[in-house]
């Protein structure tokens, strides 16, 4: 569903529960209870487009959490009201100049205080998903008892590694858990989300539904009849031997030193220590998960105050800011100047040039800009099957050996060899 269609209707389309019209006497959340003594925990932090999972956010899931356990509902929903999604991951400006590893070390134990009540609630709880479930937020539908996805929007996803970190709130030991470790490994690695048919297929979600049938899955929950979509015979089999075989320390290892040589490939380890602290905390401690959860914490602290988190965290804030600052109607260029006439930015300027746009094509050997020109004379007869159009279209793309287009371009695109010398 579009984020236009979730605006229009999502009050009559998003179930979240009665709506008493009491105050809530917490910011982030509303607690109700339904006419089937269901509870619908609502997370909706005011002010923002996406729920982020904060110490003040976590603060009031421990409020909640004490008010649950003594009063009991039949089952706990929790839920986003955001159209976007369930949360768009942890709070990391929080963390931003951390330096204390120790400081970290405190607030994230405190974190796992909360999270772990949540996991240990004897009343049937399950996240409910729409749209994205990132990080810290992923982490608090893993301590649920079940997952249901709706719709075919939902994105699963541990991607901390790309901010230098791992999962810090009990992802890792609970994901490794719930599915096969290879699998759980390599998403955490990657940082890659998974969709709702991949999620459903390797045991990270119970079910896929639609929004009409929400309320139905989550009663069937409270009366404990909902039934899981589980991975099939050999899904499961595959895990158990899996998991039996990497219980033992010499396959574990085995397994560790192949994905520490992998990450390695990808991102050097001196300047990327994520992926290589995450295989070391599952080498050391893949066979008791209590422990790792424990580990997972100091690892975490340890990675938060390392310059490789602090400037990638810099850098996603940074990214952040572009994307507001670029938030504008965009304006098809007039003027589309290319550096660089290899096989990217020759093909670059030839598309543009091919769709009415005026480009001046640099590079500092004129012999690759008439390459450029000579793929583009061949390409565009191939396309059009129109002489007229074609000469209109060689006539738009300008060998520009001096780089003159620049000061007149209205947009500029660097293709050039990542070389530093050039």
């Amino acid at each position: 569903m579009t984020d236009t269609a979730w605006k229009n209707h999502e009050q009559r389309q998003i179930e979240l529960g009665p709506d008493t019209g009491a105050p809530d006497p917490w910011k982030a959340w509303r607690l109700t209870r339904d006419e089937d003594g269901i509870d619908w925990l609502i997370a909706d932090q005011p002010g923002a487009s996406a729920n982020t999972v904060s110490e003040e956010v976590l603060e009031e899931l421990d409020q909640i959490l004490a008010k649950v356990e003594q009063d009991a509902p039949k089952a706990l929903a929790i839920r986003s009201a955001k159209a976007g999604g369930f949360f768009a991951g942890a709070d990391v400006k929080a963390f931003v100049g951390a330096r204390d590893a120790h400081e970290v070390e405190q607030r994230m134990t405190r974190a796992h205080e909360v999270v772990d009540r949540l996991a240990k609630l004897s009343t049937p709880t399950v996240a409910v998903i729409h749209g994205y479930a990132l990080g810290g937020g992923l982490e608090i539908a893993l301590a649920c008892d079940h997952r249901i996805l709706v719709g075919d929007e939902a994105r699963l996803g541990f991607p901390e590694v790309q901010l230098g970190l791992h999962p810090g709130l009990g992802g890792t030991a609970r994901l490794l858990d719930l599915i096969d470790p290879l699998d759980a490994m390599q998403m955490m690695l990657t940082g890659k989300a998974k969709r709702p048919g991949e999620a459903k297929a390797i045991g990270l979600a119970d079910a896929l539904t639609e929004e009409r049938h929400v309320k139905a899955a989550v009663s069937a929950v409270a009366r404990g009849e909902f039934s899981s979509t589980k991975p099939g015979r050999l899904g499961r089999l595959r895990h158990q031997v899996t998991e039996r075989i990497l219980h033992a320390d010499l396959p574990r290892r085995a397994a560790a030193d192949r994905m520490r040589s992998q990450a390695a490939k990808q991102a050097p380890p001196q300047h990327y220590p994520a992926p290589g602290a995450l295989v070391d905390l599952w080498e050391r401690h893949g066979d008791d998960l209590k422990a790792m959860r424990k580990a997972e914490i100091a690892s975490f602290a340890h990675l938060m105050t390392t310059d490789a988190a602090q400037n990638l965290i810099r850098v996603f804030f940074l990214r952040e800011k572009m994307k507001r600052l670029t938030e504008v109607e965009a304006k098809a260029p007039r003027h589309l100047h290319v550096i660089g006439a290899g096989a990217m930015g020759g093909d670059i300027a030839a598309w543009a040039a091919w769709h009415g746009i005026k480009v001046t094509l640099a590079d500092l050997k004129p012999e690759i800009i008439a390459q450029a020109i000579g793929r583009a004379a061949t390409l565009y007869p191939k396309l059009g099957h129109d002489s007229a159009k074609t000469r209109d279209a060689l006539d738009r793309l300008i060998p520009d050996p001096d780089g003159q287009g620049v000061r007149h371009a209205d947009l500029i695109i660097e293709a050039a060899p990542e070389r530093l010398d050039l």
